[in-house]
């Protein structure tokens, strides 16, 4: 019978609509962690198979955030070199694992911040979609450097607004819009900056939805869409279709109507194309396969 406060753990996770991809995983490694500590087991064995069957279930519950997928994988992966140690000392390992884990994640969201505001420079208007983790610590990052902005509100659940009120707070000059005014204000741009969920094999991104309309309208104005993420949230080739979450239609407010379906779908596909930089811990990069091989950009 599984744990109540790792069920509840998992719903929360599930449910989640405020934090990025990058913060959940390190959430879920937190609670592999607490998993590896206080999960129930009798013998090493026991626990190797309990902490297998939570990272499984972590990974299944966001399958469109790729970093949840590499990081707890690659946690999983490291169970294997601990099989034999004695039950105490498992414990005490595979936590000090899943740690390890988030102090990557968060070093790769620090350099990639860095990267991204060198890049990016002073004196900028930059257009940005939904509430990136990533994307407000480049704000930050700029908010001395005369950095404006123009955020979209982001339905339905609008987590535009926190964005504007951090940047409020920060004293940053910003314009909060309606998802469908971006064909209007994008040309008011710099440039337009984007997290990412997920970055797929051919340089294509998983973003919420709206991303793809936000890249349409930069690439019709001439206004450059520079996608900021860790390598984390590359999407590895062959691990099975990408599922894209559809959450609760009521979250819309939208009418019960006979013959009517609302849909909800959370994120969407931008194609590489349309994506004239991404931006990692490596540096800038032109778009295209991400490989090991892929072109850095000097800064500008």
């Amino acid at each position: 019978m599984e744990d109540p406060a790792f069920e509840t753990a998992l719903n929360e996770l599930q449910t989640d609509r405020v934090r990025g991809a990058s913060e959940l995983a390190r959430r879920c490694l937190g609670l592999l962690a607490w998993s590896a500590q206080v999960a129930p087991a009798s013998e090493s064995s026991e626990l190797l198979g309990v902490l297998a069957c939570r990272c499984d279930r972590l990974i299944a519950a966001r399958p469109s955030m790729a970093p949840i997928q590499n990081l707890l994988t690659a946690w999983r992966s490291s169970l294997t070199r601990l099989d034999g140690l004695s039950l105490p000392v498992l414990r005490s390992a595979a936590a000090d694992q899943a740690r390890d884990g988030i102090r990557q994640s968060k070093q790769a969201m620090v350099t990639t911040v860095e990267n991204a505001a060198e890049f990016i420079g002073s004196g900028k208007t930059v257009i940005t979609h939904s509430l990136s983790s990533t994307v407000l610590a480049v704000f930050k990052r700029l908010k001395d450097r005369n950095i404006r902005a123009i955020a979209t509100e982001s339905r339905p659940l609008n987590e535009g607004d926190n964005l504007a009120r951090q940047l409020s707070d920060w004293d940053i000059s910003t314009q909060l819009i309606t998802d469908a005014q971006l064909g209007l204000f994008v040309a008011k741009a710099d440039l337009a900056l984007l997290g990412a969920d997920s970055l797929l094999p051919d340089g294509s991104l998983v973003n919420k939805s709206g991303s793809y309309l936000l890249a349409l309208a930069a690439h019709d104005c001439g206004v450059p869409l520079y996608v900021c993420c860790e390598s984390f949230k590359r999407r590895k080739a062959g691990i099975g279709q990408l599922e894209l979450e559809e959450m609760e239609a009521r979250e819309l407010g939208a009418p019960s109507l006979p013959g009517v379906r609302v849909r909800n779908i959370y994120f969407d596909i931008t194609p590489a194309r349309l994506i004239d930089r991404w931006i990692d811990e490596a540096g800038v990069h032109a778009t295209g396969i991400l490989s090991e091989g892929t072109q850095r950009i000097a800064s500008q």
